[in-house]
């Protein structure tokens, strides 16, 4: 026997209905995920600037070990190195005149 039109549209309805609750809540744990990468993204992106700022540091102070062994004549090349800075400043103005 056949079944019946109202029997079948029934049943199709409840499938519907199934999938639509299926496709809102994938539709919610998208949001949730996309909201999840995108702080991750930030956190990343804080992480680097933060690794790149302590590079720069351990550069900083390699260059300034290599440049002297006490402090005392890092302090002096500190100076030497201003004062060549501002000789270079003075160059460049000279030229610019």
């Amino acid at each position: 026997m056949a079944t019946s039109l109202i029997t079948v549209l029934d049943s199709m309805r409840e499938k519907i209905d199934a999938l639509d609750q299926s496709v809102a809540a994938l539709r919610a744990r998208n949001k949730e995920l996309e909201e999840e990468n995108e702080a991750l993204r930030r956190t990343v992106s804080d992480t680097v600037r933060e690794r790149d700022r302590a590079k720069l540091d351990s550069e900083f102070l390699t260059v300034s070990y290599r440049l002297a062994e006490d402090p005392d004549s890092l302090i002096d090349a500190r100076r030497l190195i201003s004062q060549l800075i501002r000789n270079i400043d003075r160059c460049i103005e000279m030229l610019k005149e």
